[in-house]
């Protein structure tokens, strides 16, 4: 509102902003005049975009405009509340190995490492990102049995990592995971799968799971 009417503002000089402690403000300065709702009021539209990373919790929204002299609007304060998002993707979305021998022993997969992007705004702890691996069985003779304890996942690259445990979902040491830019190479983590040994008493044939291996985080 403009005591002097609605002509005294100055449309460019419409601004709003989202902001919060330990996080950057997000903004629009170019604000877009909508309507004039009577002589001395105009309605205005603003358009904030968040990112994946910002964090939740309380956010405070403030909105001013000028008029022709430079005088600044009492502002318009309101709050927001931005919820947590637990969220990932990955790649590569598989696993391979060369070729392997009976009794073989720290062979690391051929597509490491499997990078892990945060895709929401909640810090994952240490640990919190998992691995749930299953055995692999023998596709000409499914007799013979590969363990998934026999598997490692390290967030280095080397073996003698976390030991899998088949059907069971594993917190991968050291692994963190915290809200970040994945562009900037922000919130992101490697893992590397290593097979720590091959059975001797395997036998040479194409060995893999019936079901998926699964990362998540919690």
């Amino acid at each position: 509102s403009d005591a002097n009417g609605v002509s005294d503002l100055k449309d460019t000089r419409m601004n709003a902003t989202f902001s919060r402690a330990g996080e950057t403000t997000r903004k629009d300065t170019s604000c877009s005049w909508t309507a004039d709702i009577n002589s001395t009021t105009a309605n205005y539209t603003c358009s904030i975009g968040f990112w994946y990373w910002d964090g939740a919790g309380t956010w405070s929204v403030n909105a001013t405009i000028q008029d022709l002299s430079a005088a600044v609007s009492q502002p318009y304060s309101e709050s927001f509340t931005l919820l947590e998002t637990t969220a990932m993707v990955m790649s590569p979305s598989a696993l391979a190995w060369a070729t392997l021998y009976p009794g073989d022993l720290d062979k690391t997969s051929t597509n490491d490492p499997v990078i892990i992007n945060n895709t929401g705004n909640a810090d994952i702890a240490s640990g919190n990102v998992r691995v749930k691996a299953y055995n692999l069985t023998g596709q000409t003779n499914s007799s013979y049995t590969l363990p998934a304890s026999n598997f490692t996942v390290n967030i280095n690259d080397a073996c003698e990592g976390t030991q899998m445990q088949g059907g069971t979902a594993v917190g991968i040491s050291g692994s963190v995971l915290p809200a970040g830019n994945n562009s900037a190479g922000q919130g992101q983590e490697n893992l590397y799968f290593c097979l720590e040994q091959v059975p001797a008493s395997l036998i040479s044939q194409t060995y893999s799971s019936t079901t998926s291996w699964v990362v998540d985080i919690i």
